[in-house]
Formats: structure tokens, C-alpha cells, sequence
């Protein structure tokens, strides 16, 4: 199992837009292309964070869903907002695979 872990900060005043942005897009990847988005918050560090983490069978089914999104006018264009709540080059992925 692969999981895909992003993490992107957002500035103080934007966190009910943030959160509302990123249920938004969540929901709609779900509908759209059945990837399922846990979102969350951090209990410790830098309280103006939000942590996505996807899960797939394998890398291939990953990049798959990832080519996908990455087509889809109304997802880019959903996620070309997140300029507007979250801080411009803040996300870090990490990809981990289950032992």
C-alpha cells in the first residue's frame, strides 16, 4: 500500500476558508475519481497547518489517479484557488509504502 502525505500551511485569518477549500476539493476527488482525502490538524508545531493523506494499492494506481486529477479543467481549476487560502510553496509530500 502507498500512502501519499501532503502537508501546506495556511496563514491565521484564512483557516475556516482553508478548511472549507480543501472539503471541497476532497469531496470532489472522491465523487470524481474515487480517491478518498483524509484531512487533519496537528496537535503540536505549527498550529497553521493541514495534513492530507491519500492511500492507494500500489504507485501505479497512484499516478493514475494523480494523471487524472491533473486533467480534470474543473479539479485544476479548484485547485489553482488554493493560492487564495493557503501560503504560495508551502506544501511537502511525502510518499510511503507499507511494510
Amino acid at each position: 500500500m502507498i500512502t501519499l502525505r501532503r502537508t501546506a500551511s495556511f496563514p491565521a485569518k484564512n483557516f475556516p476558508a482553508a478548511l472549507a477549500w480543501s472539503r471541497e476539493v476532497c469531496a470532489y476527488a472522491k465523487s470524481k475519481f474515487g480517491v478518498d482525502t483524509t484531512i487533519s490538524l496537528p496537535y503540536g508545531g505549527n498550529p497553521n497547518r493541514l495534513c492530507y493523506v491519500m492511500t492507494f494499492d500500489n504507485l501505479a494506481s497512484m499516478e493514475q489517479a494523480i494523471q487524472k486529477m491533473m486533467s480534470d479543467p474543473t479539479y485544476m481549476e479548484m485547485f489553482a484557488k488554493s493560492s487564495d487560502v493557503l501560503t504560495v510553496g508551502s506544501a511537502v509530500d511525502e510518499i510511503w509504502s507499507s511494510i
